[in-house]
């Protein structure tokens, strides 16, 4: 009799230790998520942890999902569906030691890597979210480039160029970049580069938004002498009375105010920022013990968009 318990008992704490149902794993991932873009038909979007040795993978067919990374430069929100009919995957796996960078990626399996685990889920949902973010990356944040304070950055254009202020590295036309009409040199001790922005003629309006900076009367991109589209060029300086060298649309005497020909306006271009975020619901997996998961967010490099002001 007693031999038949210790059976039955053996058999019952057997049972209860393989049922995967009642082992749930808790998700601790950094949501900083990588992409695999290497294979010809798939992207692998992924996170992994180290301790235990993890990986969340999420499969999208190509090129139908090329749109998720921002190709398509455009913001977007969408919920696709988990199945063998849109080719959309999620997997959670578990591996015998550490996931080297970047193995998940590789075509062919490494040898010092074994797969313990892999659950997979045939239904669920991933909402994705596109989100753009452009800047000029000229020292002033966009926020600040609001010029009429209405909160749209779209219809700020002081140069009328038809490129809003906020995308435009060079915000008056005049050739000469925002960044470089600054108080670069942090002379109000504030580190902050707009609160005290160059005012070289003192007419009260900066330089960056001034198309005529020392007030001569010639555009400061006119006293190029060279032609290059750079007022700031070393054939473009002239000595001041005190001996010093001083460029000539900063200038403001009789010697320096001539107007060279037109050589047009410089290029512009701004950064393009682009970042998709994932979450995953009713992907029943009863492994996690989330019905909602926040998979993470993928930043694509960076795109750098170029546009010319010449009329």
């Amino acid at each position: 009799m007693l031999r038949r318990f210790y059976v039955l008992f053996l058999l019952l704490l057997l049972t209860s230790c393989d049922d995967g149902d009642i082992i749930n794993i808790t998700l601790d991932f950094d949501k900083d998520l990588n992409r695999c873009d290497n294979f010809e038909d798939v992207y692998l979007i992924y996170d992994t942890r180290d301790d235990p040795n993890e990986a969340l993978i999420l499969t999208l067919p190509k090129p139908e999902f090329d749109y998720v990374f921002g190709e398509l430069s455009e913001e977007d929100e969408d919920t696709l569906e988990i199945g063998t009919t849109t080719g959309i995957r999620f997997n959670y796996r578990t591996y015998s030691n550490t996931l080297p960078d970047g193995v998940l990626c590789n075509e062919l399996t490494d040898p010092n890597l074994r797969l313990i685990e892999d659950y997979e889920t045939n239904s669920g949902q991933v909402i994705i979210d596109v989100t753009i973010v452009d800047d000029d990356n000229d020292g002033i944040p966009s926020a600040d480039e609001d010029i009429n304070g209405n909160g749209n950055l779209e219809d700020d254009d002081t140069d009328n160029d038809g490129i809003p202020n906020y995308l435009d590295q060079d915000d008056d036309n005049d050739n000469v970049l925002t960044s470089e009409e600054l108080d670069t040199e942090n002379t109000d001790g504030d580190d902050n580069p707009i609160t005290n922005p160059l005012d070289t003629d003192n007419d009260g309006m900066p330089d960056y938004l001034d198309d005529d900076d020392d007030g001569d009367g010639i555009l400061t991109r006119l006293e190029d002498v060279d032609g290059d589209k750079n007022p700031r060029g070393i054939d473009d300086e002239v000595v001041d009375e005190n001996g010093m060298g001083v460029f000539r649309y900063l200038y403001n005497h009789p010697t320096a105010m001539e107007a060279f020909p037109d050589s047009g306006f410089i290029d512009n271009s701004y950064i393009r920022s682009i970042s998709t975020s994932f979450r995953l619901e009713n992907i029943g997996l009863d492994i996690i013990d989330a019905t909602v998961i926040d998979f993470g967010t993928f930043a694509s490099p960076n795109q750098t968009i170029t546009t010319s002001n010449d009329d």
